[in-house]
């Protein structure tokens, strides 16, 4: 499969980023490197439990931690963990989704965490962290009231209208 943009971010040897940004034009042959090191070690009954209904399913930013990860190896989330096991491409923050395995590894977060919104209702319609990534830049805490921006894929929605998957609009679906 030929793809056309990136690597911005490599993450493997001999990965060299394309100059001029992560949408720089860069016809490539898709790239993987398949691993289950990190899914048997990170992608576990025990790991899944402890963000569903363990201890760091206590509240929204125990949850959003876990799945997110530590900067550090020791443990390093449910999201990181997907790119992780895809490799190369797939590995890259800015052009992952280049690779199609991306939408199944990002139905899997959403659907984990549709699993803990059924399972704490009373949290379901919050959020936790920045307007930034790991808040990098330093930023004001986000709000369910902020702009959710998708560019020209969708109409910008407030976050608060995309946290419930049953209200009928814009979001209307259940996992069974």
């Amino acid at each position: 499969m030929q793809v056309h943009m990136g690597p911005a971010l490599p993450s493997m040897d001999n990965f060299v980023p394309v100059g001029g940004g992560s949408d720089f034009y860069n016809p490539h042959c898709l790239r993987r490197d398949m691993t289950s090191y990190v899914t048997e070690t990170w992608g576990t009954t025990a790991n899944l439990l402890n963000v569903t209904v363990g201890a760091a399913s206590r509240t929204i930013r125990d949850f959003q931690q876990e799945i997110e990860g530590s900067r550090f190896f020791e443990n390093i989330g449910f999201h990181a963990m997907g790119h992780a096991a895809m490799a190369a491409d797939g590995a890259d923050l800015y052009t992952s989704p280049n690779d199609p395995v991306f939408y199944f590894h990002h139905a899997m977060l959403d659907h984990v965490w549709w699993l803990w919104q059924v399972l704490h209702p009373e949290q379901a319609r919050t959020i936790f962290g920045t307007i930034t990534m790991r808040n990098d830049p330093p930023s004001r805490n986000a709000t369910v009231d902020d702009l959710l921006d998708m560019r020209e894929l969708y109409p910008h929605r407030p976050i608060r209208e995309l946290l419930g998957t049953l209200d009928g609009t814009p979001l209307c679906y259940i996992y069974v």
